[in-house]
């Protein structure tokens, strides 16, 4: 596949989430594995539609340093690590989705059944909380990542991964499904009704000590 068409998966991917409501406005990164030197990153804090392909920042995987016209995203290091060490992953997406965001806010492992294992490759864990662009979050991001496809970075969003961009972007969205179906489950247990609705979480909720 050529750097140009590579380009242009990242940029489809970007208009992807946000039509899919995975991420809000700029927040949120993606790239893609060009070889086992480089990848293509977003740019930080630019409005996805209003990107082109060639807007992409080329990204040294050791080094970190880039070219292109625009700065890649601050969390570029930590997809350079997932790259490093991964080499069956051929893309990453970092998101702060709604329902995976409740998770990484209340720092609560998402538990696997049969057809999320078989996703996400188990328990989404959460990863220990760092700044954003730290060492300590890309270590923690690392080491929850281990053996998995998908995991909650705590107080922060979700980072999920794939052979390629469609796979990464099948586990994003799974990823925020299941994280939904999840809360509407447990609502409905607590309460003991049996219709789910955001009136009866918010009821609920309000109900609770705090």
């Amino acid at each position: 596949m050529t750097e140009q068409e590579l380009r242009k998966i990242l940029y489809d991917s970007g208009v992807k989430l946000l039509d899919n409501n995975l991420v809000q406005g700029t927040w949120g990164n993606s790239s893609v594995r060009i070889d086992d030197k480089y990848m293509f990153a977003t740019p930080s804090g630019l409005d996805y539609k209003s990107l082109k392909p060639e807007d992409m920042a080329k990204v040294d995987l050791e080094t970190l340093e880039w070219t292109g016209r625009l700065k890649p995203t601050s969390e570029r290091g930590i997809h350079a690590a997932v790259y490093r060490t991964r080499p069956d992953i051929g893309a990453v997406i970092h998101t702060h989705p709604l329902y995976g965001s409740i998770f990484a806010a209340a720092r609560q492992t998402l538990p696997a059944d049969d057809e999320t294992a078989a996703i996400f490759g188990g328990d989404v864990r959460v990863a220990a909380y760092g700044l954003p662009g730290t060492k300590k979050l890309r270590e923690g991001t690392l080491k929850a990542m281990e053996g998995r496809n998908a995991c909650f970075m705590a107080n922060h969003g979700v980072l999920c991964c794939g052979k390629d961009m469609d796979e990464a972007f099948e586990t994003a969205y799974m990823l925020e499904k299941a994280c939904r179906e999840f809360i509407e489950k447990r609502v409905l247990e607590f309460t003991g009704e049996t219709e789910y609705s955001e009136e009866l979480l918010d009821n609920w909720f309000l109900k609770q000590p705090h």
